[in-house]
């Protein structure tokens, strides 16, 4: 009884998790190149309550981006076997969705896993005038369970 009650809890906070989540885009995380963050939007880069304490991420930097400069993104992998794949999507306005990065490790190995984007991804014509703005990143896993979101600005 008591599994079955955790359980449901744990998936009650998934699911408000995910209903954030799958909000339009506001405030983002203040970070500089060096990847000291500067600011907090308290509503970016949480690890969702499926793998919390299996997963940490870093606000990723720099954000603000400029288009011609990466944006560098940190995940770290505390579990072992915890992660299957990893997958990194912006949704367009029109609600099409991009696939910016992705990793077919299954599981995804324990450590620091960097990765960079290019700002202009985030745009949904591949311009510099659409990447401009401010953009909601997913990471999901490839079962497409979410594992964390957050919002980028490009200058």
């Amino acid at each position: 009884m008591l599994s079955l009650l955790l359980s449901c809890t744990r998936n009650d906070a998934q699911d408000e998790f995910e209903r954030e989540a799958y909000q339009a885009p506001s405030g983002y995380t203040q970070t500089n190149a060096q990847g000291q963050v500067l600011e907090v939007d308290e509503n970016d880069w949480r690890i969702s309550p499926l793998y919390q304490g299996l997963v940490n991420l870093n606000a990723p930097f720099p954000n603000p981006a400029s288009v011609g400069s990466p944006i560098n993104f940190e995940i770290t992998i505390l579990g072992i076997q915890s992660v299957p794949g990893l997958d990194v999507q912006v949704r367009y306005p029109d609600n099409r969705w991009n696939s910016l990065y992705r990793s077919f490790d299954n599981p995804l190995p324990t450590g620091v896993t960097p990765f960079p984007i290019d700002p202009i991804q985030l745009g949904e014509f591949g311009t510099v005038e659409s990447a401009r703005g401010l953009h909601r990143i997913y990471l999901f896993d490839f079962n497409q369970r979410l594992i964390s979101y957050g919002d980028i600005l490009v200058e």
